[in-house]
C-alpha cells in the first residue's frame, strides 16, 4: 500500500506533473515527473504526511544545488514552505555499477577511468562542504550519454539516518569499496548490494583486489589497500579525503573518456566472470577501436596444411596408353585397368549395403525377433521428486527494510491461499532504477534441480529467470525462463545448486507492475 497520498496526475509547484510512482520506502516516494515548463522528464522525491525529516531532506538537497559539477546530480528545486513538501532533481538514465558488473568485472585500465571520474565529483562535493556518506554500487551511473554520474548527494544519508564525524573517510571508504568492487566484482563493504562478497583473509578483513583476480597491476591495488585500510606491501599511510584518492589514481595508467561513441552508447568493458555471468555464458571484450574479426570455421583436415595448387584430372577417355601413342592415332581403354575399377566399386557398394543394415540393426528400437531392447550401457537416471525448500527471502539491489515485511514463505508453504507480493512498481522495468527483484529460494544443500513450476495469478507477461548456485546472489547462472504469469513449467536443466532464485528482470501486472506468487515448487533430486 502506498505510503503517499498523492497520486499520479499532480502538479506542484504549478509546473512539475508526477507521471510514474517508481519506488517507496521509509515514508518517501520517488517519481518520473515532468517540467511542463521546460519540457523535460525529472526526478521529484515526495513524503508522506508527519514523515520526521523532511525539513533536513530540503535543507540538504538545496546544498546540493549549489554544486555544478556535472557528474553529480543536479537538484533543480527544494521546498518545504507548502503543504507538500518535494525536491526536484535531474532524471538519471543508464546503467549503475551493479548493473554493469553483473556480467563481470572490469578491465582494469577502465575501472581507474571509471572511478577517477568518481573521485574528482567527491572532491569538488567536498569542497564545497558537503558529503555522500552512502556510496554504494547503485549510485555510481554509467548514463545513457556515455558519461559517470553520482546520485544521491546529501539527500540519501538524510533519507537514511547516516551520520559520520569523519566524513572525508567515510566517502574515501566509499571510492575505494566501488574500486575493489569493479577489480574484483565483489564487495568489500556490508550490505546494500547483490554483488557477492569480498573473500576475507584470516584475520577477516578483505584480501588484496590481486589475491582475488589475476592481472591487477600493483598500484592499483595500493590505491584500493590505502582507501580501505588492506595490509598491501608498498602502500603507505591511508588517504585523508577523495582529493588524495584522486590524485593517486590519476597516476595510474587507464581508459580515457569516452569509452565509447556518446550516440548509442554502451557501458564499459568487462572481462568474463564464470562465477558471477547471470545467463551462464562466457563474455570477452575486445579493447576499444579493435573489433574482434569474425571467426573462419576451418575443418580439422585442412588445418595446419599449405594451400595446394589445383590438380588436373583425366577421364577415362583422356587415358592414353604407350601403345595408342605409338600406334598413330587408334584411342583403345586400357581393359584390365577398367575391369579392376568396376570390381572394386561392386565390393565398396556390396560392403557399404552390409554396414547400413548392420547400423540399422543396432540402432533399432527392436531386436530381430520384434521385441523392443533396452541398451545396458545407459546408466539409471535420478528420480526427480518435488523438495522442500528451508527457507526464501526477498532479493532486492537497493537493500529496502520494508522487503522483509512482505512474507516471502507465503511463496513456498505449500497452501494457494497464501500468497506473496511484492511492492508495487509504475512500470516494468522498476524505472530505470534497478535490474529486477527476485525471490530467493534455500534448499537447504546442494540440490540437482530439474525443474521450477512457478504458481501465479493470470496477469500481463513479464521475464522471469530461474538462477540455481551456491552463492545465494544475482549472480547465479540461469538456466531457465518464463513469464511469471500463470502456472510455469520451467525446465531447470539439472543444474546443481543450493539456492534458486526467481529473478523477474521485468514486472508482470496483475493490475499493477508487481511480483504475486501463490507458490513455488522445486523438483529434482538431493
Amino acid at each position: 500500500m502506498s505510503t503517499s497520498v498523492i497520486e499520479p496526475g499532480t502538479r506542484l509547484a504549478g509546473r512539475y506533473r508526477l507521471d510514474d510512482r517508481v519506488s517507496e520506502a521509509g515514508g518517501s516516494t520517488f517519481w518520473k515527473a515532468t517540467d511542463e515548463i521546460l519540457a523535460r522528464s525529472v526526478a521529484v522525491l515526495t513524503f508522506a504526511p508527519g514523515f520526521p525529516r523532511v525539513n533536513d531532506v530540503v535543507t540538504a538537497a538545496r546544498a546540493a544545488s549549489r554544486l555544478t559539477d556535472p557528474r553529480l546530480t543536479q537538484v533543480f528545486d527544494a521546498d518545504d514552505s507548502g503543504e507538500r513538501a518535494y525536491v526536484v532533481s535531474e532524471w538519471v538514465t543508464g546503467e549503475t555499477l551493479e548493473d554493469l558488473l553483473a556480467q563481470g568485472p572490469m578491465e582494469a585500465d577502465r575501472a581507474a577511468a571509471f572511478l577517477l571520474e568518481a573521485a574528482e565529483a567527491l572532491t569538488s562535493a567536498h569542497a564545497a562542504g558537503l558529503a555522500h556518506l552512502c556510496l554504494t554500487p547503485h549510485n555510481l551511473v554509467w548514463t545513457s550519454g556515455g558519461t559517470v554520474k553520482i546520485t544521491g548527494l546529501g539527500v540519501e544519508a538524510v533519507l537514511s539516518g547516516a551520520e559520520s564525524d569523519t566524513p572525508a573517510l567515510d566517502d574515501v571508504q566509499g571510492l575505494g569499496a566501488m574500486l575493489y568492487a569493479a577489480l574484483t566484482g565483489h564487495w568489500p563493504g556490508g550490505e546494500g548490494t547483490v554483488l557477492p562478497p569480498a573473500p576475507t583473509g584470516p584475520d577477516g578483513r578483505p584480501l588484496p583486489p590481486s589475491q582475488v583476480r589475476a592481472g591487477i597491476p600493483h598500484n592499483l591495488d595500493a590505491v584500493v589497500g590505502r582507501a580501505l585500510g588492506l595490509a598491501v606491501p608498498g602502500a603507505p599511510e591511508r588517504f585523508d579525503s577523495p582529493a588524495a584518492f584522486a590524485d593517486s589514481l590519476a597516476k595510474v595508467p587507464r581508459s580515457p573518456l569516452p569509452f565509447v561513441p556518446l550516440v548509442g552508447s554502451t557501458p564499459p568493458s568487462v572481462v568474463s566472470r564464470p562465477d558471477s555471468n547471470p545467463d551462464g555464458t562466457a563474455k570477452m571484450s575486445a579493447p576499444a577501436a579493435q573489433p574482434i574479426p569474425p571467426v573462419q570455421t576451418v575443418p580439422d583436415s585442412a588445418r595446419m596444411r599449405p594451400p595446394q595448387p589445383p590438380q588436373r584430372t583425366q577421364s577415362p577417355q583422356q587415358h592414353t596408353t604407350g601403345g595408342h601413342r605409338a600406334g598413330g592415332g587408334q584411342g583403345s581403354f586400357n581393359k584390365p585397368l577398367v575391369a579392376v575399377v568396376v570390381v572394386v566399386v561392386l565390393i565398396v557398394v556390396a560392403v557399404g549395403g552390409w554396414a547400413l543394415s548392420r547400423m540399422g540393426d543396432d540402432n533399432g528400437d527392436k531386436n530381430a525377433k520384434g521385441r523392443t531392447t533396452t541398451s545396458p550401457s545407459q546408466p539409471a537416471q535420478p528420480v526427480s521428486t518435488k523438495l522442500k525448500p528451508d527457507k526464501a527471502e526477498v532479493l532486492d539491489p537497493r537493500g529496502r527494510d520494508d522487503t522483509a515485511r512482505q512474507n516471502p514463505e507465503y511463496a513456498i508453504d505449500g497452501k494457494s491461499s497464501t500468497v506473496w507480493k511484492s511492492q508495487f512498481y509504475t512500470d516494468a522495468h522498476y524505472g530505470k532504477l534497478q535490474s529486477g527483484l527476485g525471490l530467493l529460494v534455500d534448499m537447504g544443500k546442494t540440490t540437482t534441480v530439474d525443474k521450477v513450476v512457478v504458481k501465479a495469478p493470470n496477469g500481463g507477461a513479464g521475464t522471469l529467470e530461474i538462477r540455481v548456485g551456491d552463492s545465494g546472489t544475482q549472480s547465479m547462472t540461469k538456466v531457465g525462463e518464463g513469464s511469471g504469469t500463470g502456472t510455469d513449467s520451467i525446465d531447470a536443466k539439472n543444474a546443481k545448486g543450493r539456492y534458486v532464485l526467481l529473478w523477474y528482470t521485468k514486472l508482470p501486472t496483475f493490475g499493477r507492475y508487481m511480483i504475486e506468487l501463490k507458490d513455488v515448487e522445486v523438483y529434482g533430486s538431493r
